[in-house]
């Protein structure tokens, strides 16, 4: 990931005015897998590539990809928390419910290819908030194209 990438995320999360939560008030272990990929979801969809560039796409259309899925624990809250929500840069809500202490919620992320190629969303955003739902802190995950691994902003691997 270039310095711009890395500075333009930082930027994007000091401006939004929502603090990033502490790293010892949360704990993200990552299950990174292979799972298969169905043909099913192509069935209605009109191609209009070049047939050397399909021969190229199919070898990872089918058959066993890496998956990521991540588990978010959250070890320690702040008075005021008493919320989770989760949402992807393509606006998609992957979670939104009432947090505690010592709960982990797991979060499918996708195909690690995908994430990289910028296909899907690539940039999650654990929001924590208040009982009226005032965001208080946030957790970035963040996929870079060359497949670098970024929470809050700190390189934390690479795919």
């Amino acid at each position: 990931m270039s310095f711009f990438n890395i500075l333009f995320l930082l930027t994007f999360v000091l401006q939004s005015g929502i603090p990033p939560k502490p790293n010892e008030d949360y704990k993200v272990v990552l299950e990174y897998k292979f799972k298969q990929r169905s043909s099913t979801s192509n069935i209605n969809k009109v191609d209009f590539e070049l047939e050397s560039e399909k021969a190229q796409k199919r070898k990872y259309e089918e058959g066993s990809l890496p998956y990521l899925q991540v588990n978010f624990n959250v070890i320690k809250l702040s008075p005021e928390e008493v919320r989770i929500r989760v949402v992807s840069n393509t606006g998609q809500k992957m979670l939104n419910t009432k947090v505690e202490a010592g709960q982990s919620y797991k979060l499918d992320l996708g195909y690690t290819d995908d994430m990289k190629d910028r296909v899907t969303a690539h940039e999650f955003n654990v929001f924590f908030l208040t009982d009226k739902k005032k965001e208080v802190s946030v957790v970035t995950l963040f996929i870079g194209e060359d497949g670098t691994f970024l929470i809050n902003g700190e390189v934390r691997g690479k795919f």
